[in-house]
């Protein structure tokens, strides 16, 4: 059991109150913890009583905000700036590397499109797609892509299909070794896998703080190694972009040397007061200790979902994958519904990844009881073979 400011950290999210709720849905939106909630009440009453005196509370989480995720990835203060999603974090490390005609970026098939899209906006550069097997993506279809060439090598640190996860050091060596940039998407990993980008030697960093980070909707950060914060303009700039934002200065623009110069206009006060109340709690239970915890559990899962007979699709190694587990239904759709309305399993939420997919995505605010009470609940259904329906249908066992 996880324990926060001394009580079990499960207490803090109401939306799983009794022993007869569990919530699998962390990689899709976490449940809002009550310190986060309380934080966001903070902030709306100091606004709503006094003005602009709301300004030092959001001023405070900024700075506070940068040097929990810091610490987190293993980066200094100086290398973060936040952003309000991971997908204009991977917009502005693709301007910043500004990969020129003729060149290519790799990426993978399990990748998001958020993690393309960027190099879509650039006609005249290649994207290479790393082939999958079985959920997993080797490093041998990556070094058959990279060339003297490549830009990039641009991926999800957990991919948000199968969990699978790479080997960030390795990627790193590969795109290092061919004077390429190696750009992560943490948004499946950051707050639930220990990531060190210094001891990894990644050079971008992007993610939201609305999954495993606990903290709301349109806020993330993002990561530039030091001495890639010069490797190009900003590709948006503000008033807060600059070393003296007071200064109002309309006749030359001097921008900060760290990572503020990507910072724009005024921030997302309430989005970076509520992250910064959720990053509180991954600080204080530590990242290893959540890992340890997820890691015990998602293994419970799996082997609870191979017992009774499902096609896992996640990879089942602790170094391969993260806390989102993967299995295979026939209709995705109508097992969800009939899980769901099987007793034990009434105030379950899990989400339909595909036709075909089923998701469970295990978090330190569920227990060992709940996952075993998915399980159970998964043992009670099977494809009923019934030639007149339209569809597939789910009978208890």
């Amino acid at each position: 059991m996880l324990i926060y400011q001394g009580t079990p950290v499960r207490e803090q999210f109401d939306i799983v109150d009794d022993d007869d709720k569990v919530y699998l849905r962390a990689a899709n939106i976490c449940p809002c913890a009550t310190s986060v909630a309380a934080a966001v009440d903070d902030f709306v009453n100091v606004w709503r009583r006094e003005g602009d005196a709301c300004w030092g509370l959001v001023e405070s989480a900024f700075e506070e905000g940068k040097a929990l995720f810091a610490k987190l990835i293993g980066a200094d203060s100086g290398e973060i700036a936040t952003i309000e999603n991971t997908s204009m974090g991977l917009s502005i490390a693709a301007s910043l590397i500004a990969p020129p005609p003729g060149s290519n970026v790799v990426v993978d098939e399990l990748t998001h499109q958020s993690n393309v899209y960027p190099w879509m906006l650039r006609s005249q550069v290649e994207l290479r797609y790393a082939r999958s097997d079985r959920g997993r993506v080797a490093l041998s279809e990556f070094e058959c892509l990279v060339d003297e060439n490549t830009a990039a090598i641009d991926v999800c640190h957990v991919t948000m299909g199968h969990g699978f996860r790479h080997d960030l050091a390795t990627l790193a060596d590969l795109a290092h070794a061919h004077r390429a940039y190696l750009v992560v998407d943490a948004a499946q990993s950051a707050g639930v896998v220990p990531i060190d980008v210094g001891e990894a030697s990644v050079d971008f960093l992007s993610c939201p703080t609305f999954k495993w980070l606990w903290g709301p909707l349109g806020a993330g950060f993002l990561y530039v190694r030091k001495d890639l914060l010069k490797l190009g303009p900003p590709p948006l700039v503000g008033w807060m972009s600059a070393r003296r934002p007071a200064g109002f200065d309309i006749h030359s623009m001097h921008l900060h040397d760290d990572a503020r110069r990507l910072q724009r206009g005024v921030h997302n006060g309430a989005g970076l007061v509520a992250a910064l109340a959720g990053l509180r709690i991954v600080d204080e239970l530590g990242a290893d200790t959540i890992w340890h915890y997820v890691r015990g559990l998602s293994r419970q899962l799996l082997d609870g979902l191979e017992e009774v007979g499902l096609e896992v699709l996640t990879p089942t190694g602790d170094e391969e994958r993260g806390g989102i587990v993967a299995f295979s239904v026939q209709d995705a759709a109508n097992f969800n519904q009939a899980l769901s309305d099987l007793g034990p399993m009434r105030s379950v939420a899990l989400r339909v990844a595909s036709d075909d997919r089923v998701q469970f995505e295990v978090d330190f605010a569920g227990g060992r009881s709940q996952l075993i009470r998915s399980v159970t609940g998964v043992e009670g259904l099977s494809e009923c073979d019934d030639p007149a329906a339209e569809s597939p249908t789910f009978c208890f066992r």
